[in-house]
């Protein structure tokens, strides 16, 4: 009895969390298509964990450094019939170590340039206000449309409670981007106010090492309904107290993905991104996002950013997108929200 060969894809995930679950829809595509799929991470932020209690994969690989990855390359010559790297997953040096293991190499990098391509190379035109995983999607099925996009995981979760979380709650990130987004980051004062507000809520604050600062601004007298794991959990964990949890409340941020893809309802609070690059508002009611919508916005996007203003969000003299959503603004978003979630 002959066996079938299937074919081999190979994707990039080089970038961090929410560009991780950004690229599911990807790997779903190619698997729906019987390619056998394997990962490969060369991320700082050890995005493989997410992925730790999935079958999503058929393979993953792990390559942290250069050599690991030359290594990696020669003992994988022209293995991959296929290779993706979208345009965070780029650089020059996976566009050629690429070439030696994959037979056809597709990209959406938007600075690629006629001097790198070649007859194995494909550089596929990204869309202005078309989301990130439509484009990633497009990387393989270039008639792809929203409805399309299939995040399931296959997520299998654990039994461990290792937290000694109640049955019932929401989880919150208060902060975004390792805390080097002031366009992304609502005022932790108002984030305060909220949890009062929410005092008939258990909240559970998530978030890394970069935001541990912001536990020093919670008294446990004061705010009874919250526990902060701020700095306590790793990506795996966290994957299974976003599963656990009643829905996802933050910024735009990789947990705000990660819930998605977790089938969570979200609740997010937008400054300076773009959320049609990024948002799911598009999947109905039981995703609200929360914006000001002002003139100038986005003017965070790696497709034709709003520059009327600033060239460089970070440099916006007030960030009245993220700092102007009053706590009222919220609050009464957020009553409407849980009424129809």
């Amino acid at each position: 009895m002959s066996s079938i060969k299937h074919k081999q894809a190979l994707v990039f995930f080089s970038a961090g969390v929410g560009d991780t679950i950004l690229l599911i829809p990807l790997v779903n595509e190619l698997k729906k298509s019987d390619y056998k799929v394997t990962g490969l991470f060369t991320s700082k932020y050890d995005c493989e964990s997410i992925f730790e209690n999935t079958d999503l994969f058929d393979a993953i690989e792990i390559k942290k450094n250069k050599l690991s990855l030359i290594l990696f390359t020669i003992f994988n010559l022209r293995k991959f019939d296929a290779v993706f790297l979208n345009h965070f997953s780029f650089s020059k040096s996976h566009l050629i170590l690429s070439t030696f293991f994959g037979k056809q190499i597709y990209t959406n990098y938007k600075a690629f340039t006629s001097a790198q391509s070649s007859n194995s190379i494909h550089f596929i035109e990204p869309k202005v206000n078309t989301h990130d995983a439509l484009q990633n999607l497009f990387l393989f099925n270039s008639k792809a449309l929203l409805q399309d996009l299939n995040f399931n995981l296959n997520y299998k979760p654990q039994q461990n409670n290792k937290f000694k979380l109640p049955s019932n709650y929401i989880v919150v990130q208060a902060s975004s981007a390792n805390n080097k987004a002031p366009f992304k980051n609502w005022p932790f004062e108002n984030w305060l106010l909220l949890f009062k507000h929410l005092s008939n809520t258990t909240i559970v604050l998530l978030g890394d090492a970069t935001e541990t600062h912001l536990n020093n601004a919670m008294n446990s007298k004061e705010f009874p309904n919250v526990i902060s794991l701020i700095g306590k959990t790793s990506l795996s964990e966290v994957m299974g107290i976003i599963y656990h949890s009643n829905y996802y409340m933050g910024l735009d941020s990789g947990l705000m993905h990660m819930a998605v893809a977790l089938n969570k309802p979200s609740f997010t609070i937008w400054g300076a991104s773009n959320p049609k690059l990024y948002g799911y508002d598009w999947m109905g009611t039981k995703h609200k996002i929360i914006s000001l919508n002002l003139a100038c916005s986005p003017c965070s996007s790696w497709l034709s950013a709003n520059t009327s203003r600033v060239s460089n969000p970070n440099q916006c003299p007030d960030f009245k997108c993220i700092k102007d959503i009053s706590v009222e603004m919220v609050t009464d978003e957020l009553e409407a929200f849980m009424k129809i979630k």
